[in-house]
């Protein structure tokens, strides 16, 4: 499962495709990122809980956000880039490895409580207690995840976002 710092890239550009911030300045940007980075991370709020990949890893928990963001805002458009920056944790975890049960994501809740997993192992992963190799397992995990989204954020920035970039 991809680090909070891969969830947040892949949040930003996940809303971004769909509700660019309306104000271009580095301060309305930072805003916009900061929001839709937030609420990428927050399916993780299930760690509290002890309960990592259940309801809160789902489409559904996705739609359930969007639908809040858009009657909170009354922006159906930032409601919809929400539901898109949350469904992203979603996706990433899904395309992630998973060394603890249950492996995979409740990503189709509530219409069904299987776990779901791709068998491809995009994301490496990361140890979340302290044994031999955690530092260097972490940032081998961390500089995947950069490498792989970041590039994605920055061309979503360049596209959607920059200044003269079209943003409709």
């Amino acid at each position: 499962m991809p680090s909070p710092l891969g969830h947040a890239l892949g949040g930003i550009a996940a809303g971004w495709i769909v509700a660019p911030p309306r104000d271009r300045s580095v301060a309305g940007t930072l805003r916009s990122a900061a929001l839709f980075a937030a609420i990428a991370l927050v399916p993780d709020v299930d760690l509290l809980l002890n309960q990592h990949q259940g309801p809160t890893h789902s489409l559904g928990a996705a739609l359930i956000a969007g639908l809040a963001v858009g009657a909170f805002t009354r922006q159906g458009r930032l409601g919809a880039a929400a539901a898109c920056a949350y469904a992203s944790h979603v996706f990433l975890d899904w395309l992630g490895a998973d060394t603890a049960p249950p492996f995979g994501v409740m990503a189709l809740w509530p219409v069904s409580r299987e776990h779901y997993l791709s068998r491809v192992d995009l994301f490496l992963g990361v140890l979340r207690h302290y044994r031999a190799g955690f530092w260097a397992f972490n940032l081998k995990s961390i500089a995947r995840e950069v490498l792989i989204l970041a590039p994605v954020a920055w061309l979503v920035f360049q596209l959607r976002v920059r200044p003269g970039s079209r943003n409709r």
